[in-house]
């Protein structure tokens, strides 16, 4: 998180379940943030709380300094649901320009508002008309370009999206970002969390239960360990290479491509790079794998158990130091 917190939860808790027993606490500031987690675990939830969407039942939630629903902020904050309400209506280019007016925000032409996500030829079409993947598109320009809005609460943003706009959002996003807005995103695929965000917060029915800067790191403390795969010239002779490494706990071939599992990142990679040199083969791709989301819990839950055990072992040996041995009067 950098600068001052735009968004800031103190014991949150809301009206409706997941997110009704257990209170939350914590802060966003400008940035690309994730939420990983199904449905069932509160994140979209959690993104209508902050939009003032859904209400609060206890607890403190500030986007801004103010609550959501405050009128000088909710202009200020963009959701983008799987399903986007948009006025059938209409036309594009006249959601654009009644989006703009309700943020209070200059008019601009609707060519330039969804050129970005490469949607230009949408502005003259009617709303009813767009496909769901175009509607979503459409909402996400507005949403992203828009000059007023200073938090983007985006629920599985890269699912269910024109394809068009899918392989422009990243970058978009990024730049939004370094501009100053807290860019907040709710999503059950790692890989996603993995691409789109810097920050990542995992809940668990309704529960925090860890925030990391990279998932894939977290991979390494699961049963599974980490993962590399590997499209080479020669999968065989690869193979047969990595099973030589001491640092390669397993190897298989998937349609073809090499999958090598390892303890750690670098030591697997380092082990990657010499089986390669010495099979002699030719590397088309190389690329960890992303642990799944139960990976990833199960990451959590150990590093959260390992920090418990070893807190618990330095207690007890302060106790041995601090009891006299008998016989010795304290």
């Amino acid at each position: 998180m950098s600068g001052e917190p735009v968004i800031a939860l103190r014991g949150l808790v809301s009206r409706t379940a997941p997110l009704s027993r257990a209170g939350l606490t914590i802060a966003w500031g400008a940035g690309l943030h994730a939420i990983v987690g199904t449905v069932a675990d509160g994140g979209p939830l959690l993104l209508a709380l902050v939009a003032g969407r859904e209400r609060v039942r206890a607890g403190e939630l500030r986007v801004l300094g103010h609550a959501p629903d405050d009128a000088a902020v909710r202009p200020q904050i963009a959701l983008v649901p799987v399903t986007p309400p948009l006025p059938e209506a209409m036309r594009v280019h006249e959601v654009l320009a009644l989006a703009a007016s309700l943020r209070g925000e200059p008019q601009r032409p609707a060519l330039e508002r969804l050129a970005p996500l490469g949607l230009d030829a949408l502005a003259p079409r009617a709303v009813r008309s767009l496909s769901p993947e175009e509607a979503r598109a459409v909402a996400m320009a507005e949403a992203v370009t828009s000059t007023r809005v200073r938090v983007l609460l985006l629920d599985e943003p890269l699912a269910g999206l024109d394809p068009r706009a899918a392989g422009r959002l990243p970058g978009l996003l990024r730049a939004r970002a370094r501009d100053g807005v807290a860019v907040l995103i709710a999503t059950a695929s790692v890989r996603d969390a993995g691409e789109l965000a810097d920050d990542h917060v995992l809940l668990q029915a309704g529960v925090l239960v860890g925030r990391a800067a990279s998932l894939d790191a977290l991979s390494a403390f699961t049963p599974a360990g980490v993962r590399m795969r590997v499209l080479a010239s020669d999968p065989q002779a690869l193979v047969a290479a990595l099973a030589r490494e001491p640092e390669v706990e397993a190897v298989a071939r998937r349609d073809g491509v090499v999958v090598a599992r390892g303890g750690s990142a670098r030591e697997l990679a380092q082990a990657v790079g010499r089986a390669v040199l010495e099979a002699g083969v030719e590397v088309v791709e190389m690329r960890l794998e992303s642990p799944s989301l139960d990976d990833t819990r199960l990451a959590v839950a150990g590093v959260a158990q390992g920090t418990f055990e070893a807190a618990r072992a330095r207690t007890v040996a302060a106790a041995a130091l601090a009891t006299p041995p008998p016989g010795v009067a304290s």
